[in-house]
């Protein structure tokens, strides 16, 4: 199933490699995939990807500026505009980018490849261009007293976006740690309820140790 949009005609087959690269991408990294695997799971040639897109780095840049093209599409759509400046916006938002991540597992993925030791250049340019996007909606919030102030914007967003990810790619180790104590399976919503409580300005205070009963002093006759 293609995760990617189709950008190129059907002819010469670019659209086939593209997406046969995500998934040679996602299952060997960068460093594990060559350009023959990638040929063979597009059922082509080595020649035909050399002829154009030259080596496996410019397929692995391609890749992954489509995926951040797509995903920023998607997360600059997915609030109403109506609702910008409220919860209800950058909970849609949250909830957008959990939902992008679970339909395009692939493209998961060849996030972790990133992380894990991929070209650095493609890297920081996606990291760049997410940032500047992301960022300033959750200063906006920050600015209208939606989500706590006593944390950069753009740490809130890391932890936001890194735990949704965690969620994600880690479902076997939260399930089996909340199971320990009986707690349920967590599902999306309730996960993005719980990353909202981390953020959000109006989260509940702890409440205060109880101090213990003073114990009144007994006078001794002397």
């Amino acid at each position: 199933m293609s995760e990617l949009r189709q950008v190129y005609t059907t002819v010469d087959a670019r659209d086939r490699i593209v997406e046969a690269a995500l998934t040679v991408f996602a299952k060997l990294g960068f460093d594990g995939a060559t350009t023959r695997e990638i040929a063979k799971e597009a059922g082509v040639s080595p020649g035909l990807i050399h002829h154009h897109f030259q080596d496996k780095e410019t397929l692995w840049k391609l890749v992954g500026t489509r995926i951040t093209e797509e995903f920023a599409e998607l997360g600059s759509a997915a609030v109403d505009p109506a609702l910008q400046g409220k919860p209800e916006g950058l909970k849609q938002m949250l909830a957008a980018y959990m939902r992008y991540w679970r339909e395009h597992p692939r493209a998961l993925r060849f996030q972790l490849w990133r992380v894990l030791g991929a070209p650095k250049e493609e890297r920081k340019s996606r990291s760049q261009s997410l940032n500047q996007l992301f960022v300033p909606h959750f200063k906006a919030a920050q600015d209208a007293g939606l989500i706590r102030q006593d944390v950069p914007a753009g740490l809130l967003m890391v932890t936001a976006g890194g735990l949704v990810q965690f969620f994600l790619h880690s479902d076997i180790e939260t399930n089996d740690a909340l199971a320990v104590t009986g707690a349920p399976p967590l599902e999306d919503d309730a996960a993005l309820d719980y990353l909202w409580g981390l953020i959000a300005a109006d989260r509940p205070a702890s409440k205060p140790a109880r101090k213990p009963p003073s114990r009144k002093r007994s006078s001794s006759r002397t």
